[in-house]
């Protein structure tokens, strides 16, 4: 990862941003410039963070990182209920996409959740999960992988694979007693 690239744009997103304080009053001066702080953070992409159903990030699938809607995992984190699907599928159901491994849970109450990454399959094929099965799907972290990726052609067609570090999540499931 080059935190240089781009660096004109990167500039020009800092400039002016620091010079609007200059017209805002003092007790807001501090959090324009934080929230200007974490912006370049992000952009270098020392960190993460977004809101909305796109806040994971824009990390692919493909390459292992886990989105779930709109919630991003902390460690210890647990997703719990009946499943109703699991198996390879491409990433959130889109053609386009490569092909990943989900689990789909039933909440007691609310809607299905669909919990995406290629660590569940080890997880379902070790636990053995089943459908029907209630469990408790534990989110144990991230580690540090390197992925082929493919590269594609204007028409969409794959010329080459290209070698991306990475991460991948890592779960643990367990069977809840009926």
């Amino acid at each position: 990862m080059n935190p240089f690239q781009g660096s004109r744009a990167l500039l020009f997103s800092v400039l002016i941003p620091l010079m609007l304080p200059q017209v805002i009053p003092d007790p807001l001066r501090w959090i324009w410039l934080t929230l200007v702080a974490l912006v370049v953070l992000k952009r270098l992409g020392l960190i993460s963070f977004g809101f909305g159903s796109g806040a994971a990030g824009n990390e692919n699938e493909a390459l292992g990182s886990v989105k779930t809607g709109s919630t991003s995992h902390r460690r210890g984190a647990t997703h719990e209920g009946e499943i109703v699907a699991h198996g390879s599928a491409p990433y959130q159901f889109d053609e386009a996409n490569r092909l990943s491994y989900y689990i789909t849970l039933r909440p007691e109450r609310g809607d299905d959740k669909t919990v995406w990454g290629i660590d569940l399959k080890r997880v379902a094929r070790e636990t053995p999960l089943a459908i029907g099965d209630a469990v408790a799907l534990e989110f144990l972290g991230r580690e540090a992988v390197v992925v082929k990726e493919p590269v594609r052609n204007d028409q969409g067609k794959v010329v080459d694979h290209r070698q991306v570090n990475t991460h991948r999540h890592t779960w643990k499931a367990h069977v809840l007693p009926a």
